[in-house]
């Protein structure tokens, strides 16, 4: 992409702007001196400790941008979520499913989501500022590197495009405002919003990093994938102590046990009762008789649920399996039909 998403009628910061000589500088403020202005603020919009000029940038953008992990297993995420960059959840949407919206600085954790939790990273000023695009991650004459500029580019893009999806409405849009969790800059309007978002429609998949090729991640899977294919022990630890890891096997656990203990009880039982039925003079033959067969049908009950959550397990991940598969060859299809045309 050689052009910023949006034009400078769309920018939502106008804080920044691109000096005739190349430069990058704050715009001067009306309500004040403009020297005065621009000398006391000639940092990034929204982080004041980073100088516009700083020549750790790279580093900081890399930082609050780049999610190199996610890149590296991206041949395999179709393993841990929908192949669809689409596959983003609104924010009321988020609420209807019981998710709590959790806010991290982490870009690797955005969109990422674990039980009742949604983790979303708020969109930096910085980013809805047509100069800042101009100068660090459009020039060709940027400070950064070019493989870096075009690592940053391309992760902006998808950073930037998932906010379309989270955002959709207007009660989308008075969520991501909310004090509890701003996601979206103070000053904020719905229509300058709807207008930015409408221009980023034209960002397709190839444009953006690979990460940003999937939607929302599972966490609970990209926790075990990521120690097949990348010998890590978690992509991101929820539990802070051993006794809360530990808490999670408890209950299966104790289900095993309390499974082996009833199997154990009913065979006792069967091979207890078989001299009194072999004695036909004993009493308690009819007893004896029906605690066999009581026994055997506890047998019987207890391997039928064992294998009913065998094969309930067995269909829905054969089930996601080939969903995936499908969705992976249609996708591969629709890329190479793209490239021949």
């Amino acid at each position: 992409m050689c052009e910023p998403p949006f034009s400078a009628d769309c920018e939502l910061c106008k804080r920044l702007m691109v000096t005739t000589d190349g430069h990058i500088k704050r715009s001067p403020n009306p309500a004040h001196d403009s020297q005065v202005a621009t000398n006391k603020k000639e940092y990034l919009p929204g982080e004041p400790r980073i100088q516009l000029d700083d020549p750790a940038m790279g580093a900081y953008l890399e930082e609050e941008l780049a999610t190199p992990e996610l890149n590296q297993l991206s041949p395999h995420l179709w393993l841990v979520a929908k192949q669809d960059s689409a596959h983003i959840s609104s924010l009321t949407h988020q609420k209807v499913r019981g998710r709590e919206i959790i806010i991290t600085e982490q870009p690797r954790l955005h969109l990422v989501w674990y039980n009742d939790r949604v983790f979303i990273k708020p969109l930096p000023k910085y980013l809805l500022s047509r100069a800042f695009w101009d100068f660090y991650l459009v020039s060709p004459h940027s400070s950064l590197e070019k493989s870096l500029q075009k690592e940053l580019r391309e992760a902006a893009l998808g950073f930037l495009r998932s906010y379309s999806y989270l955002v959709r409405r207007r009660s989308d849009f008075d969520l991501a405002m909310d004090e509890s969790h701003r996601l979206l800059p103070k000053k904020t309007t719905y229509s300058g919003f709807i207008k930015l978002i409408k221009s980023l429609e034209t960002i397709d998949d190839h444009m953006v990093s690979p990460r940003y090729h999937y939607g929302e991640l599972r966490l609970s899977r990209l926790n075990f994938w990521i120690k097949v294919f990348n010998f890590r022990f978690a992509y991101q630890k929820i539990e802070g102590q051993y006794s809360l890891y530990f808490a999670r096997f408890y209950g299966p656990i104790l289900f095993l046990f309390g499974v082996l203990s009833v199997i154990l009880s009913a065979m006792q039982v069967i091979f207890a009762v078989l001299p009194l039925i072999n004695d036909s003079d004993a009493s308690w033959l009819d007893f004896a008789k029906l605690s066999r067969t009581f026994s055997i049908m506890t047998l019987f009950v207890v391997a039928t649920v064992i294998i009913f959550f065998l094969l309930a397990f067995m269909s829905l991940a054969s089930r996601e399996t080939i969903y995936a598969l499908n969705d992976l060859y249609h996708n591969r299809r629709s890329t190479q039909t793209k490239t021949e045309a």
